[in-house]
Protein backbone atom coordinates (compact mmCIF):
# COMPACT_ATOMS: atom_id res chain seq x y z
CA UNK A 1 0.00 0.00 0.00
CA UNK A 2 1.22 3.54 -0.82
CA UNK A 3 1.07 4.83 2.77
CA UNK A 4 2.74 1.75 4.14
CA UNK A 5 5.45 2.21 1.70
CA UNK A 6 5.90 5.95 2.39
CA UNK A 7 5.73 5.08 6.39
CA UNK A 8 9.05 2.76 5.91
CA UNK A 9 10.72 5.17 4.16
CA UNK A 10 10.17 7.89 6.54
CA UNK A 11 11.28 5.26 9.47
CA UNK A 12 14.41 5.15 7.49
CA UNK A 13 15.06 8.22 7.55
CA UNK A 14 14.64 9.43 11.01
CA UNK A 15 17.78 7.19 11.49
CA UNK A 16 19.77 9.78 10.01
CA UNK A 17 22.41 11.84 12.80
CA UNK A 18 21.72 15.44 13.53
CA UNK A 19 23.66 17.86 11.63
CA UNK A 20 26.06 19.99 13.81
CA UNK A 21 27.03 24.02 14.39
CA UNK A 22 30.49 22.86 13.68
CA UNK A 23 33.15 25.24 11.18
CA UNK A 24 33.40 24.45 7.55
CA UNK A 25 35.89 25.89 5.17
CA UNK A 26 33.41 28.22 4.21
CA UNK A 27 32.30 29.43 7.59
CA UNK A 28 30.34 28.17 10.61
CA UNK A 29 28.28 25.28 9.60
CA UNK A 30 24.22 26.04 9.45
CA UNK A 31 22.62 24.45 12.50
CA UNK A 32 20.12 21.93 12.24
CA UNK A 33 17.34 24.50 12.70
CA UNK A 34 18.60 26.67 9.43
CA UNK A 35 18.23 23.29 7.22
CA UNK A 36 15.13 21.54 6.90
CA UNK A 37 15.22 17.39 6.27
CA UNK A 38 14.72 17.09 2.37
CA UNK A 39 13.19 14.78 1.13
CA UNK A 40 14.08 13.98 -2.55
CA UNK A 41 11.36 12.54 -5.23
CA UNK A 42 13.07 12.07 -9.01
CA UNK A 43 11.36 10.64 -12.20
CA UNK A 44 13.08 8.45 -14.57
CA UNK A 45 12.23 8.84 -18.10
CA UNK A 46 13.86 11.95 -19.90
CA UNK A 47 15.10 13.11 -16.12
CA UNK A 48 17.31 10.61 -14.32
CA UNK A 49 17.97 8.75 -18.03
CA UNK A 50 18.34 11.20 -20.73
CA UNK A 51 15.61 9.92 -23.09
CA UNK A 52 12.32 8.58 -22.55
CA UNK A 53 13.07 4.87 -22.67
CA UNK A 54 9.36 3.99 -22.62
CA UNK A 55 8.71 5.44 -26.22
CA UNK A 56 11.97 4.13 -27.41
CA UNK A 57 10.50 0.73 -26.25
CA UNK A 58 7.21 1.51 -28.04
CA UNK A 59 8.78 2.44 -31.40
CA UNK A 60 11.82 -0.27 -31.59
CA UNK A 61 9.57 -3.48 -30.14
CA UNK A 62 6.35 -2.78 -31.41
CA UNK A 63 4.88 -2.73 -35.14
CA UNK A 64 4.35 0.40 -36.51
CA UNK A 65 5.49 1.43 -32.99
CA UNK A 66 7.20 5.22 -34.18
CA UNK A 67 3.92 6.12 -35.65
CA UNK A 68 1.54 4.94 -32.69
CA UNK A 69 3.80 6.62 -29.87
CA UNK A 70 3.55 10.08 -32.30
CA UNK A 71 -0.19 9.64 -32.45
CA UNK A 72 -0.43 8.81 -29.06
CA UNK A 73 1.37 11.74 -28.06
CA UNK A 74 -0.43 14.34 -30.02
CA UNK A 75 -3.49 13.16 -28.30
CA UNK A 76 -2.28 13.06 -25.25
CA UNK A 77 -0.91 16.82 -25.48
CA UNK A 78 -4.38 17.64 -27.27
CA UNK A 79 -6.40 16.50 -24.07
CA UNK A 80 -8.20 13.99 -25.77
CA UNK A 81 -6.99 10.99 -24.07
CA UNK A 82 -5.31 10.71 -20.16
CA UNK A 83 -2.01 9.43 -19.30
CA UNK A 84 -2.91 6.64 -18.03
CA UNK A 85 -5.03 6.12 -21.51
CA UNK A 86 -1.58 7.07 -23.35
CA UNK A 87 0.67 5.09 -21.60
CA UNK A 88 -1.60 1.58 -21.47
CA UNK A 89 -2.47 1.83 -25.69
CA UNK A 90 1.46 1.84 -26.07
CA UNK A 91 2.65 -0.47 -23.67
CA UNK A 92 -0.23 -2.59 -24.47
CA UNK A 93 1.21 -3.66 -27.55
CA UNK A 94 5.01 -4.45 -25.60
CA UNK A 95 5.55 -8.17 -27.12
CA UNK A 96 5.48 -9.92 -23.81
CA UNK A 97 7.95 -12.51 -24.67
CA UNK A 98 10.80 -10.42 -25.36
CA UNK A 99 11.25 -8.97 -22.11
CA UNK A 100 14.62 -9.86 -21.35
CA UNK A 101 15.40 -8.70 -24.96
CA UNK A 102 14.01 -4.72 -23.86
CA UNK A 103 15.80 -4.68 -20.71
CA UNK A 104 18.81 -5.39 -22.64
CA UNK A 105 18.82 -3.21 -25.05
CA UNK A 106 18.13 -0.78 -22.48
CA UNK A 107 20.67 -1.20 -20.33
CA UNK A 108 22.95 -0.95 -23.78
CA UNK A 109 21.38 2.02 -25.04
CA UNK A 110 19.54 4.54 -22.13
CA UNK A 111 22.41 6.84 -20.39
CA UNK A 112 21.88 8.67 -17.25
CA UNK A 113 21.69 12.12 -17.24
CA UNK A 114 24.87 14.18 -16.75
CA UNK A 115 25.89 14.18 -13.01
CA UNK A 116 22.74 11.82 -11.58
CA UNK A 117 24.67 8.91 -10.50
CA UNK A 118 27.01 11.84 -8.51
CA UNK A 119 24.01 13.23 -7.08
CA UNK A 120 22.66 10.02 -6.26
CA UNK A 121 25.40 9.19 -4.36
CA UNK A 122 25.71 12.87 -2.36
CA UNK A 123 22.26 12.32 -0.97
CA UNK A 124 23.30 8.77 -0.13
CA UNK A 125 26.39 10.46 1.63
CA UNK A 126 23.65 13.07 3.61
CA UNK A 127 21.34 10.78 4.48
CA UNK A 128 19.07 12.19 2.61
CA UNK A 129 15.88 9.69 1.46
CA UNK A 130 15.53 9.63 -2.49
CA UNK A 131 12.98 7.47 -4.11
CA UNK A 132 12.65 7.79 -7.80
CA UNK A 133 9.01 7.49 -8.99
CA UNK A 134 7.76 7.15 -12.30
CA UNK A 135 5.05 6.35 -15.02
CA UNK A 136 7.29 3.86 -16.79
CA UNK A 137 7.98 0.24 -16.30
CA UNK A 138 9.49 -1.42 -13.51
CA UNK A 139 11.63 -3.86 -15.86
CA UNK A 140 13.50 -1.35 -17.33
CA UNK A 141 14.29 0.92 -14.40
CA UNK A 142 15.70 -2.05 -12.28
CA UNK A 143 17.80 -2.81 -15.12
CA UNK A 144 19.35 0.59 -15.64
CA UNK A 145 19.71 1.45 -11.86
CA UNK A 146 21.53 -2.58 -11.36
CA UNK A 147 24.03 -1.25 -14.35
CA UNK A 148 24.66 1.38 -12.55
CA UNK A 149 25.03 0.05 -9.40
CA UNK A 150 22.59 2.12 -7.70
CA UNK A 151 20.45 0.41 -5.22
CA UNK A 152 17.70 3.32 -4.95
CA UNK A 153 14.50 2.72 -3.97
CA UNK A 154 11.66 2.84 -6.85
CA UNK A 155 7.72 3.04 -7.24
CA UNK A 156 6.20 2.70 -10.96
CA UNK A 157 4.12 1.05 -13.19
CA UNK A 158 4.26 -2.82 -13.53
CA UNK A 159 4.42 -4.98 -16.68
CA UNK A 160 2.65 -8.16 -16.21
CA UNK A 161 3.27 -10.51 -18.81
CA UNK A 162 0.17 -12.75 -19.64
CA UNK A 163 -0.16 -15.67 -22.28
CA UNK A 164 0.65 -15.81 -26.30
CA UNK A 165 2.91 -12.74 -25.62
CA UNK A 166 0.27 -10.62 -24.23
CA UNK A 167 0.66 -7.72 -21.90
CA UNK A 168 -1.14 -5.78 -19.15
CA UNK A 169 0.25 -2.32 -17.03
CA UNK A 170 -0.78 -2.73 -13.63
CA UNK A 171 -0.69 0.77 -12.04
CA UNK A 172 -0.10 -0.87 -7.75
CA UNK A 173 0.80 3.19 -7.24
CA UNK A 174 -2.37 4.62 -8.60
CA UNK A 175 -5.06 6.96 -7.21
CA UNK A 176 -8.28 4.45 -5.56
CA UNK A 177 -10.49 6.88 -7.84
CA UNK A 178 -8.58 9.06 -10.03
CA UNK A 179 -7.92 7.71 -13.48
CA UNK A 180 -5.69 11.06 -15.20
CA UNK A 181 -2.52 9.17 -14.33
CA UNK A 182 -0.53 5.24 -14.07
CA UNK A 183 1.21 6.28 -10.74
CA UNK A 184 -0.30 8.95 -8.66
CA UNK A 185 3.19 10.98 -7.75
CA UNK A 186 0.91 13.73 -6.24
CA UNK A 187 -0.24 11.19 -3.26
CA UNK A 188 3.68 9.90 -3.08
CA UNK A 189 4.85 13.24 -2.96
CA UNK A 190 2.57 14.30 -0.18
CA UNK A 191 2.40 10.64 1.64
CA UNK A 192 3.20 10.93 5.63
CA UNK A 193 5.35 14.09 5.21
CA UNK A 194 6.35 15.35 8.48
CA UNK A 195 6.26 18.98 9.07
CA UNK A 196 10.55 18.92 9.00
CA UNK A 197 11.02 17.86 5.87
CA UNK A 198 10.78 19.88 2.79
CA UNK A 199 9.68 17.88 0.22
CA UNK A 200 11.77 18.23 -3.67
CA UNK A 201 10.47 16.86 -6.86
CA UNK A 202 12.46 16.48 -9.81
CA UNK A 203 10.93 15.82 -13.66
CA UNK A 204 10.42 16.82 -17.20
CA UNK A 205 7.22 15.85 -18.20
CA UNK A 206 3.48 15.31 -18.04
CA UNK A 207 3.58 12.52 -15.75
CA UNK A 208 5.42 14.93 -13.16
CA UNK A 209 2.89 17.95 -13.48
CA UNK A 210 0.71 16.76 -10.23
CA UNK A 211 3.51 15.79 -8.17
CA UNK A 212 5.17 19.39 -9.05
CA UNK A 213 2.09 21.22 -7.83
CA UNK A 214 1.96 20.08 -5.23
CA UNK A 215 6.23 19.55 -3.82
CA UNK A 216 7.90 21.92 -1.51
CA UNK A 217 10.63 22.40 -4.10
CA UNK A 218 10.45 22.05 -7.20
CA UNK A 219 13.24 21.71 -10.39
CA UNK A 220 12.20 21.40 -13.86
CA UNK A 221 12.79 20.75 -17.49
CA UNK A 222 11.21 20.50 -21.04
CA UNK A 223 7.45 19.69 -21.14
CA UNK A 224 7.50 20.38 -17.18
CA UNK A 225 9.08 23.76 -17.00
CA UNK A 226 6.59 24.75 -19.54
CA UNK A 227 3.72 23.82 -17.45
CA UNK A 228 4.88 25.27 -14.29
CA UNK A 229 5.26 28.89 -15.91
CA UNK A 230 1.81 28.21 -17.65
CA UNK A 231 0.60 27.55 -13.84
CA UNK A 232 2.35 29.74 -12.00
CA UNK A 233 4.24 26.54 -10.33
CA UNK A 234 7.10 28.19 -8.75
CA UNK A 235 10.49 25.94 -9.72
CA UNK A 236 14.03 26.03 -10.48
CA UNK A 237 15.57 25.35 -13.61
CA UNK A 238 18.07 22.49 -14.61
CA UNK A 239 19.21 20.84 -17.04
CA UNK A 240 21.99 18.14 -16.02
CA UNK A 241 21.79 16.84 -12.32
CA UNK A 242 25.25 19.36 -11.71
CA UNK A 243 22.96 21.87 -11.79
CA UNK A 244 20.86 20.54 -8.99
CA UNK A 245 23.53 19.08 -6.97
CA UNK A 246 25.48 22.80 -6.53
CA UNK A 247 22.34 24.27 -5.45
CA UNK A 248 21.98 21.39 -3.00
CA UNK A 249 25.28 22.38 -2.07
CA UNK A 250 24.89 25.85 -1.40
CA UNK A 251 21.22 24.83 0.47
CA UNK A 252 23.44 22.90 2.92
CA UNK A 253 26.46 25.11 3.41
CA UNK A 254 24.02 27.78 4.23
CA UNK A 255 25.28 30.19 0.83
CA UNK A 256 21.74 30.36 -0.05
CA UNK A 257 18.48 30.21 1.50
CA UNK A 258 15.87 27.07 1.15
CA UNK A 259 12.93 27.94 -0.77
CA UNK A 260 9.55 28.67 0.96
CA UNK A 261 6.80 28.05 -0.87
CA UNK A 262 3.61 30.04 -0.01
CA UNK A 263 0.66 27.47 -0.95
CA UNK A 264 0.71 23.77 -2.35
CA UNK A 265 -1.81 22.59 -4.85
CA UNK A 266 -3.60 24.35 -7.29
CA UNK A 267 -7.25 24.79 -7.12
CA UNK A 268 -7.79 24.54 -10.70
CA UNK A 269 -5.99 21.47 -11.23
CA UNK A 270 -7.57 18.43 -12.14
CA UNK A 271 -6.04 16.02 -9.35
CA UNK A 272 -8.28 15.50 -6.56
CA UNK A 273 -5.22 16.08 -4.04
CA UNK A 274 -3.78 19.09 -5.36
CA UNK A 275 -7.19 20.51 -5.33
CA UNK A 276 -7.75 19.36 -1.87
CA UNK A 277 -4.95 20.80 -0.57
CA UNK A 278 -4.73 23.83 -2.41
CA UNK A 279 -8.74 24.53 -1.16
CA UNK A 280 -7.35 23.07 2.85
CA UNK A 281 -9.42 20.69 3.11
CA UNK A 282 -6.17 17.87 3.17
CA UNK A 283 -3.09 19.30 5.15
CA UNK A 284 0.57 18.95 3.45
CA UNK A 285 0.67 15.11 5.25
CA UNK A 286 -3.03 14.53 5.43
CA UNK A 287 -4.64 12.93 1.86
CA UNK A 288 -8.09 13.14 1.01
CA UNK A 289 -10.29 10.09 1.19
CA UNK A 290 -9.14 6.58 -1.18
CA UNK A 291 -5.51 7.36 -0.77
CA UNK A 292 -3.38 4.32 -0.66
CA UNK A 293 -5.26 1.28 -1.96
CA UNK A 294 -4.86 0.30 -5.73
CA UNK A 295 -7.73 -0.43 -8.33
CA UNK A 296 -5.31 -3.56 -9.40
CA UNK A 297 -4.97 -4.51 -6.20
CA UNK A 298 -2.15 -3.94 -4.03
CA UNK A 299 1.31 -5.31 -5.39
CA UNK A 300 2.54 -8.60 -3.75
CA UNK A 301 5.24 -6.87 -2.20
CA UNK A 302 4.50 -3.00 -1.73
CA UNK A 303 7.70 -1.87 -0.24
CA UNK A 304 9.21 0.22 -3.12
CA UNK A 305 11.50 -1.75 -5.18
CA UNK A 306 15.01 -1.54 -5.27
CA UNK A 307 17.68 -2.57 -8.11
CA UNK A 308 19.66 -5.14 -5.95
CA UNK A 309 23.65 -4.23 -6.51
CA UNK A 310 25.25 -6.38 -8.66
CA UNK A 311 28.25 -8.89 -7.48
Amino acid sequence: MVLSTIRKENRRATNRPERLNRETPDGPRPTKRMIPDFRVFVDFDGTLVDPNVAILLVERFCEGGATLAHDVDRQLHSGEITLREAWNRQAALLPGDRLQEMSDWAVANVPLRSGAKEFLNFLEERRTPVVVVSGGLDFYIQAVLRRENLSVPFLSDRLNRMDRGRVEVLHPYGHATCRLCGICKAQIVRSIVPSAERTVFIGDGSTDRYGAEVADIVFARHRLKSYCQRSNVPFISFEDFHDIRRTFDNWFAGREPVPVRASLGLMESPCPISQSISSGRASAGVLPAGIGTHPNGPPEDSTPSRASRPG
